[in-house]
């Protein structure tokens, strides 16, 4: 048993307590044995700070398109699903009446302005004929006082009437364009409540637009990162039903309020679509909440968790110091160290959970 113990204290101490106990062998104490141990250095890297949620995506824009005249239905050129383009014509409505009231429109028009020409021809000659001295200056005088005034007055008032009839006219002939009802997006027709044949009037609603290129997604925090959420903070949306895009898009709103009922904070993050994503799917929105460039880190195994907090294990003339840390954002299998080491320490990494301060050390490989 002498010989036993003796060769265990020489031996690296490489299994825990207990797997030595199932061997029959006496543990030796920590500051006894030296352990085997990797070691690695203090470095630092660009930590972003991050939370992410899943949210519901839905279209930047839904227009409900509605008749703007009324009539009988005469065509029916799209159906439910098809894809339409911004300005193309998607019904029409029978124009007949339109451009009827068009042609009235611009023939009361032309009317007008008839009359104006010869009211204008009409003071035109008596002026003439004042200054061709072809009539006395006393006939001149009554028929500035009677005639010309009364042929200005009459000028003006055509005038007025014509620009009523103009107006009138382009009235007419833009009722006779909206009997062609137009997509106002491009997108997909979510539905249609129209067939050939229905009559419709004016405000009823025919056609559902979904715009698909321009989207938004809603998603909610917990309230407790309500002070770090802001416009314009960078964010990575992923979606099930199109895996192999990651879009890089904002923050574009956030909600002035807590919600009372689950204690969370929305946002809103606008993105166009990179490809298949639908309106209706879900979307994980990972949010870069701050950055810190040069800040220090060490990898996870590195970290133990001892009676005094977080501790990392210095290593210097192959032995263990134990050092309190203040950790931070865990990141890829590293740990930020907020305080308590430098940049290029040389710290124990697989096997530091073996240590205590001041054990002996004996590194098998650097990382």
């Amino acid at each position: 048993m002498i010989g036993q113990s003796k060769k265990i204290k020489n031996i690296i101490v490489k299994l825990p307590i207990l797997t030595l106990l199932m061997y029959g062998l006496t543990p030796v104490p920590l500051s006894m044995a030296a352990v085997a141990i990797t070691t690695g250095k203090v470095a630092t890297t660009t930590i972003e700070e991050k939370e992410s949620a899943m949210g519901i995506i839905y279209s930047l824009s839904s227009p409900k398109v509605a008749s703007e005249v009324s009539g009988r239905v005469i065509k029916v050129l799209i159906d439910v699903g098809d894809a339409v383009q911004q300005g193309q014509i998607m019904a029409e409505i029978d124009p007949e009446r339109y451009e009827l009231e068009t042609i009235q429109a611009k023939a009361e028009t032309a009317r007008l302005s008839a009359l104006k020409i010869n009211q204008e021809l009409d003071l035109s000659r008596a002026e003439r004929l004042y200054k061709n001295n072809l009539v006395s200056e006393e006939i001149l005088d009554k028929v500035s006082e009677e005639i010309l005034d009364k042929t200005k007055a009459e000028l003006e008032a055509l005038e007025q009437q014509i620009k009523a009839a103009e107006a009138k006219h382009n009235s007419s002939k833009k009722l006779l364009r909206d009997t062609k009802i137009k997509a106002p997006i491009t997108g997909y027709v979510a539905a249609k409540k129209i067939v050939m044949g229905d009559f419709v009037q004016t405000g009823t609603i025919v056609f559902e637009l979904v715009d698909t290129k321009n989207l938004r997604v809603g998603v909610s925090f917990p309230e407790y990162q309500s002070s770090k959420l802001k416009k314009g903070l960078k964010t990575y949306l992923t979606s099930p039903t199109n895996t192999n895009h990651i879009v890089e898009t904002q923050i574009n709103e956030v909600s002035p309020n807590i919600n009372p009922k689950n204690r969370s904070i929305s946002v809103i993050i606008d993105f166009e679509n990179p490809g298949l994503w639908l309106p209706g799917a879900s979307a994980r929105a990972e949010i870069i909440l701050s950055e810190r460039e040069n800040a220090l880190v060490v990898p996870q195994l590195a970290v133990v968790r001892r009676s005094i907090g977080n501790v990392v294990y210095v290593i210097k003339n192959s032995v263990a110091i134990e050092t309190k840390v203040d950790t931070g954002i865990h990141l890829d299998g590293l740990i930020e160290i907020k305080a308590g080491l430098q940049k290029g320490t040389l710290i124990a990494v697989d096997g530091a959970g073996f240590l205590a301060d001041q054990s002996q050390v004996i590194v098998e490989s650097n990382q």
